[in-house]
């Protein structure tokens, strides 16, 4: 890659600055965002090799992060920081119409377990109302107030949600049976609100799905990961060294904590989140905020 000159490095970083201001992100991800490319840029000024511009060719741009992505492993950085970095790098390399650049994340520790705590879930709220169309609101409400994983709510049929009665039906994967769960009051309007705009999506007469995607068919589980983790940087909760991003999994587990933690009985919190162990329910136990 092509040596980048200290001047040139502070004028793109001028521009994305700018750029930031412009955007949906919140304070703190702006500051977490610029933080990180402002170290990227200056590792790249430090950096003189022979070849395409790294700001301006894509391929050149690739190189690069996974060259700087190599670099950061081989510090004390934790795999965490690593995976932000390269996100606030994706976003950079879309402000310059260049990217997103791909680079393997880096792999998290399998028992990590995040719960959002009060002020985190107000600030996934805040995102979600500011950023989020109303379908993504109700998938949302789906998880952080009924608990349902990725996989349940693209699943979910219109005759699964019975609004009158305040409850969902998941159905249980791979058989006939399921289970039914109540549905928060402050989501039952979210979820209304969908289902009356869904009328006026493509093919969404023959469709049984709940949650369609732009082309009138049902939504995969990729796609519920992604604009979870989208609400998530924007909300400013996924700088943050040492936490795990927001995922689906992340506001189901919030969902079954706060329950535990309102002095539900494990058993029906259990039943709820459709655990078949006790032992799996009590992991959330003890398991508070910050």
């Amino acid at each position: 890659m092509s040596r980048l000159s200290q001047c040139r490095a502070d004028a793109v970083l001028a521009e994305y600055d700018a750029a930031l201001a412009d955007s949906t992100l919140s304070p703190r991800s702006r500051r977490v965002y610029r933080s990180r490319v402002a170290g990227y840029l200056s590792w790249l000024a430090g950096r003189g090799a022979a070849g395409a511009d790294p700001l301006a060719d894509s391929r050149a741009g690739g190189a690069a992060v996974r060259e700087y992505r190599e670099w950061l492993t081989g510090r004390p950085v934790k795999p965490t920081t690593i995976n932000a970095t390269l996100t606030a790098l994706d976003h950079f390399y879309k402000h310059l119409r260049v990217g997103p650049v791909a680079s393997r994340r880096e792999e998290l520790a399998s028992g990590a377990r995040r719960i959002l705590d009060a002020d985190e879930q107000r600030e996934f709220l805040s995102a979600l109302h500011r950023v989020a169309s109303t379908r993504d609101r109700a998938i949302a409400h789906a998880m952080l107030y009924a608990g349902l994983r990725a996989a349940e709510v693209v699943a979910l049929d219109l005759p699964d949600v019975l609004l009158r009665k305040g409850f969902i039906v998941v159905r249980d994967l791979g058989t006939a049976s399921g289970r039914t769960v109540p549905l928060a009051r402050q989501s039952r309007p979210v979820l209304r609100t969908w289902l009356t705009e869904r009328t006026g999506w493509p093919d969404s007469g023959a469709a049984e799905a709940v949650f369609l995607n732009q082309r009138g068919g049902r939504l995969t589980d990729r796609s519920v990961t992604d604009l979870v983790a989208r609400i998530g940087s924007v909300a400013g909760l996924n700088g943050d060294a040492g936490k795990a991003f927001i995922t689906p999994q992340v506001l189901r587990h919030t969902f079954a904590n706060r329950l535990l933690r309102g002095g539900a009985d494990i058993e029906s919190v259990a039943r709820i989140m459709g655990h078949k162990r006790l032992d799996t329910t009590r992991r959330y136990i003890g398991t508070g905020t910050r």
